[in-house]
Order: C-alpha cells, then structure tokens, then sequence
C-alpha cells in the first residue's frame, strides 16, 4: 500500500530542544499495515494487542470509516476468536468503545488523556456502559508535588471498586538532565504502580524496563 512506501521519521520526547531518539536508527524499520501488524503479533508469543482509535468522528467525516476497518481486520485475522492473546481496543471517543461491544473477548480501554483526581459515581456508571478499562495519566494515579511522591488519588480507587481496570501511562526512560525525584526512577514508578496504586496494566515506550522489573 502507499503507506509502505513512506520513510519512517523515529521522534522523542525532546525533538523541539534537537535531541534525537535514536539517531543511528533514526529512519530504520518500516511501516505495516493493520492485517500486516496482526498477522506478526500472532506469529509471535506476546500476550497480547492494544489498537489505539484517535479521530475516528473527523476520519468518517472523510468518508473512512477507521472502525470498521478495525473490525474487519480483526476478523480476517481471526482475533474474534482468538483465546491465547488479549485485545485492546483504546480510545477517548465513548461511541468508538461502544461499536466494539459486539467484541465480547475484546477489552474496550477508555483513554482519559487529561488529570483527574476523583470521579463521581454516576460518571462510574456512564463508564461501564461502554468500556471496562481506563487509563490513566501518570500524574492522575500519584499526587507529586515538587517532583515528590506525596500520595495517591481516589480515581483509581473508585474505578477498582466498580470492577473497572486500571491502566497507567506513558512511562518513560528519557530525561535531558537526570534529576533526582520521583519520576526520574523508572524502576520506583513501576514498583508504585504496581504494590500502591494497584494498576492493572502500565503503559510504556521501553518495555525491555518493565520486563526487567517483572
């Protein structure tokens, strides 16, 4: 596909101060198709898949309709079926979760891509009824101040307790200037996460950091 044909450009966190990721490997590697990336993830032995969904009101306004695309795809591969590895299908849009409901084995994870620090019963409830997964921002599960771990939110809780999993993310690796807090331990952010905060999935761009720990 056309796609295909386009050179990969690896970006970091820190690309507007200069600072490559990975200068070496800066164009390395090649873009995939959707049925080309499920049928390479279920050749291999991962547990399992997370699609991420972002735009898909303004995509069908253009007359692509991502959704179906997706569903498609996962059928064609079998994923529908599928029993050894999980799917994830994330999005911050409500009727994208509920289109994919349809799914049962599939886990619909709502993305909340902003800081909350509570969130009320009936917002609970609004929730379950199209997802039963959400992840959360970093600094929506921990309470930092002056870069110091000081405690912990009462979202995840409530989530947990309206049998709502939990994902935390995006943890990183990457710092200008090492400075020494919470958030520069890769190691103690994912053992918080893990014993305090009690989440059930962490996301992160090094996962080789996470598979140490674990």
């Amino acid at each position: 596909s056309e796609i295909q044909t386009l050179k990969p450009n690896l970006i970091g966190p820190f690309a507007a101060a200069g600072m490559d990721r990975n200068p070496v490997a800066k164009n390395a590697g090649k873009f995939m198709t959707l049925a080309g990336f499920l049928d390479y993830a279920k050749a291999s032995n991962i547990s399992g898949i997370l699609i991420g969904i972002e735009h898909a009101a303004y995509l069908a306004t253009r007359g692509l309709d991502v959704v179906d695309a997706v569903s498609n795809a996962l059928i064609k591969s079998g994923y529908d079926k599928e029993t050894k590895q999980q799917v994830f299908i994330q999005s911050e849009d409500p009727p994208v979760l509920s289109a994919f409901k349809k799914f049962p084995k599939f886990n619909r994870v709502f993305e909340i891509e902003f800081d909350i620090r509570d969130v009320s019963k009936p917002s609970v409830v609004e929730i379950k009824e199209f997802a039963n997964a959400v992840k959360l921002r970093r600094s929506s599960a921990a309470q930092v101040d002056g870069f110091y771990l000081t405690g912990f939110n009462a979202v995840v809780e409530r989530l947990r307790d309206a049998d709502i999993q939990v994902h935390v993310g995006v943890l990183k690796n990457e710092f200008m200037s090492l400075a020494f807090d919470y958030w520069a331990d890769p190691m103690v952010e994912i053992a918080t996460d893990t014993w305090s905060v009690l989440a059930d999935g962490l996301v992160t761009e090094f996962p080789s950091t996470a598979a140490a720990y674990f």
